[in-house]
């Protein structure tokens, strides 16, 4: 009886280790794993986002699409082939600006209308496609881990293309801003004048707990240990390899931080928190009533007014 009774334990178990193994793997592909149609996901904005801007936001991704970017290419720096493309400024270019898109998405989408803006206010623009989206290569999404590295080596060669005299700024859009924001723990070139963090998050871990809970309404354990494990193994990186936190603790960007309140996929008390701990020179925008990733649109002249007085403040010598 008592063999009986151990032999059924340990069945259970091995039933619950596979399937949290299986939980881990669904997750992960899920989440992190690139989309084998690489267009899959040029699907806009739907209106829980957009809320009345939905013209405005379709018009700013169709002058993205039509604008005549120079396609770049760039090798990163585990062999992975990535794709950007740049946009000289209208009329003499005052500073570059470097947009990193974010979770399964593209910098059309993420930063409709705010390419534009950039490139009629003296800006030249250089926009990447983060690995395992779109058109450049890796067969996982890594939740900034590998990114930052990726920005890093962008950020080093729109430097050497502008010159030392021009300053550079990294903009990042939900992952993209905790993209921009790791790649301070890298190192960028001295003429990397600022930060624009739109709703990134704290951490890997802690946005794909949010998520598990948000989406699943999981606990963190026993499940997002699986999901670590099976990102570990397939994708090649952990969950807890970088944090954003920790990076911004010893932070000398100027950092322009900026969340929606009304966000419901990236926490807004995640850039509170980044802004918070963050050593460096920093702001902090909150718009009102704002969704994901949509803060441009529900308060433009208060998102336009922060990015002009950053950069005023930090151009004025």
């Amino acid at each position: 009886m008592v063999r009986g009774i151990l032999i059924g334990a340990g069945a259970l178990a091995g039933v619950s280790t596979a399937a949290l193994g299986g939980m881990g793997l669904y997750f992960c592909r899920s989440f992190l794993k690139r989309n084998a149609d690489p267009y899959k996901d040029d699907e806009l904005a739907d209106e829980n986002y957009t809320k009345g801007y939905g013209k405005e936001y379709e018009a700013g991704v169709r002058w993205n699409e039509q604008a005549p970017f120079e396609e770049l290419t760039l090798t990163a720096r585990d062999g992975v082939q990535l794709v950007g493309g740049f946009l000289p400024a209208e009329g003499e270019a005052r500073r570059a600006v470097l947009l990193s898109h974010g979770w399964h998405s593209t910098w059309q989408k993420d930063f409709a209308g705010i390419v534009q803006y950039y490139h009629e206010h003296g800006a030249d623009v250089l926009v990447i496609e983060q690995r395992g989206q779109r058109r450049s290569g890796g067969a996982y999404i890594t939740m900034g881990t590998r990114e930052s590295e990726d920005v890093a080596e962008w950020a080093a060669y729109l430097a050497e293309r502008e010159g030392s005299e021009v300053p550079v700024y990294l903009h990042g859009m939900s992952m993209g801003a905790t993209t921009v924001l790791m790649a301070q723990g890298e190192t960028l070139p001295e003429n990397v004048r600022g930060i624009i963090a739109d709703c990134g998050f704290t951490s890997p871990w802690d946005i794909t707990r949010a998520c598990l809970k948000a989406w699943f309404n999981l606990p963190t354990y026993p499940f997002i240990p699986a999901v670590r494990a099976v990102t570990r193994l397939a994708a090649g990186y952990d969950l807890k390899e970088k944090s954003t936190l920790e990076i911004l603790r010893t932070a000398r960007i100027p950092t322009l931080f900026i969340h929606g309140t009304k966000d419901d996929f990236v926490p807004p008390h995640m850039t509170i928190h980044n802004y918070q701990v963050c050593s460096a020179p920093k702001r902090l925008c909150l718009v009102d009533d704002a969704s994901h990733a949509f803060s441009w649109y529900f308060d433009n002249e208060k998102y336009i007014s922060a990015l002009e007085s950053f950069f005023a403040e930090l151009e004025e010598n």
